[in-house]
C-alpha cells in the first residue's frame, strides 16, 4: 500500500508522479496498452481547497475542466455538450449516445425505488444523523457489468463523514490514469464536499470542512506518456485551486442539478448570477464567447 499526505493536490500529484516511474509497483498492460503502475494508494488532502495545479510542461486544461464540470453538474449524460472538449468521451459512448461515466447524471439525476437520488440519499442521512456511516453514494452499477463495455465506471463509492465537527469525505476508485483522470477527478470530487458541506451549514452553522481521502486500486501511467511526465518533474509544480462556490450551489437541497447549471451545457447564461464558481465555468469553459442571455 502506498500512502500520500499533504495539504495540496499538486504536492501530491508530484509524489505520484515521481513514484511511478522510479518505483512502480508492477508493469502490466491491460488491453496491450503498456503502463507502470501503483496499488492500493492512498491519497489524503488535508485541505480539499487546495484542488488543482499549475505546471508549465503538464497542467490540467481549465477549459477541459470547466466544461466537465458544466457537464457533471448539469447531470447530463448525452454526447452533445461534452464531446466540445474531448474526443475521448466519443470513443468510449454506449450505441446510444450516452456514457455511463457521466458522474452528474449518476449522483443527481437517476432515482432509485425509494426516491432518492445518490446525492439526496447522502444529504438527508447527514442531515438525520450527525454521526451517520451511510452517507454513501455508488457510481459504478450492477448494470454496467456486461462485456465489450468501453465505459466500465472508474468510481466505484463515495462516502461523506462528519467527524471531530467536520465533514471528510472518501472516495474508492478502482483505477485512475495519471495524465488524463485524477488531475479532473480530484477538484470534482473535492468541488462536491464543499457542496456538501455547504449544504449541511443550515444544520450544523459550526461545521468545518474536513480532509478529502483519495483511494484507488490502481492509480496507472500509459508507457506512451512517461517521457512527458518526466520532463514534468523538472518543472515546478505550484498549488492553485478553483474559485469557491459562494451563493449558488449546483445542486439543489432534493439532490437535484440545478436549472442555472442545465442552461450553461446549452450555452445559456444568467447574467443576473454573480456567483465565481459559475462564472468561471462559463468563461473557462468558452461559454460566454457564443453566449445566450437567459430571459
Amino acid at each position: 500500500m502506498r500512502n500520500f499526505k499533504s495539504d495540496n493536490f499538486a504536492a501530491l500529484y508530484k509524489d505520484m508522479l515521481q513514484e511511478v516511474i522510479k518505483n512502480p509497483d508492477s508493469k502490466v498492460a491491460p488491453r496491450g496498452e503498456k503502463t507502470q503502475e501503483l496499488y492500493n494508494v492512498v491519497l489524503e488532502l488535508t485541505n480539499p481547497l487546495e484542488n488543482t495545479f499549475f505546471n508549465s510542461v503538464r497542467a490540467p486544461s481549465e477549459k477541459y475542466l470547466a466544461g466537465e464540470l458544466i457537464w457533471y453538474f448539469s447531470g447530463r449524460n448525452d454526447l452533445a455538450f461534452i464531446k466540445k472538449y474531448s474526443k475521448f468521451w466519443s470513443a468510449i459512448a454506449c450505441e446510444n449516445g450516452t456514457c455511463n461515466s457521466a458522474y452528474g447524471n449518476l449522483l443527481f439525476n437517476e432515482v432509485n425505488e425509494y426516491g432518492f437520488t445518490e446525492w439526496a440519499w447522502a444529504l438527508t442521512a447527514l442531515k438525520k444523523d450527525k454521526n451517520t456511516r451511510q452517507a454513501i453514494m455508488r457510481f459504478n452499477k450492477p448494470r454496467f457489468s456486461y462485456e465489450n463495455n468501453k465505459d466500465f465506471v472508474c468510481t466505484l463509492a463515495a462516502q461523506f463523514i462528519i467527524r471531530n465537527n467536520a465533514l471528510h469525505f472518501t472516495v474508492i476508485m478502482r483505477s485512475n490514469d495519471l495524465r488524463f483522470g485524477i488531475q479532473y477527478d480530484v477538484p470534482f470530487f473535492t468541488t462536491l464536499q464543499q457542496v456538501m458541506h455547504k449544504q449541511l451549514l443550515s444544520i450544523y452553522p459550526d461545521l468545518q470542512l474536513g480532509c478529502y481521502t483519495h483511494i484507488v486500486n490502481s492509480i496507472h501511467l500509459y508507457e506512451k506518456d512517461i517521457d512527458e511526465a518526466k520532463n514534468s518533474l523538472e518543472s515546478q509544480f505550484y498549488s492553485t485551486r478553483l474559485p469557491t462556490i459562494e451563493t449558488l450551489l449546483p445542486v439543489s437541497g432534493e439532490g437535484r442539478p440545478v436549472q442555472a447549471y442545465m442552461d450553461l451545457s446549452y450555452g445559456l447564461i444568467d447574467p443576473a448570477i454573480q456567483d465565481t464558481f459559475y462564472r468561471w465555468v462559463a468563461k473557462a469553459a468558452g461559454i460566454f464567447s457564443d453566449v445566450q442571455m437567459v430571459s
